[in-house]
């Protein structure tokens, strides 16, 4: 699927470059799970996929926020994201603490 907007600019950064190794404000194995989080988001064809990965606990925010799924990143943060399945993209990707 296509990115097409993302809030975070570390996210950003990474979005733009996945294989950045460092990225201000995050830690490496921050930086390293959320590239790999974002190369699965680009080949995927359905966010279901997601769940082939079980440590990132995908899953989608209903009923509250139908369409935005989240994958954690660390205990506190998740990396979220709106789905378009019709035009297969990606937007309001962000970095959210939920505690």
């Amino acid at each position: 699927m296509q990115i097409v907007s993302v809030r975070d600019k570390r996210v950003k950064a990474l979005a733009e470059d996945p294989n950045r190794t460092s990225v201000k404000g995050l830690d490496k194995r921050e930086v390293r799970k959320i590239a790999e989080m974002i190369i699965a988001i680009r080949v995927m064809t359905h966010p279901l996929q997601l769940l082939a990965v079980p440590s990132w606990k995908a899953h989608e925010l209903v009923p509250g926020q139908p369409g935005k799924w989240s994958l954690t990143v660390t205990g506190n943060y998740r990396l979220t994201f709106m789905v378009n399945l019709v035009d297969q993209e990606v937007s309001v990707m962000d970095y959210e603490d939920y505690h």
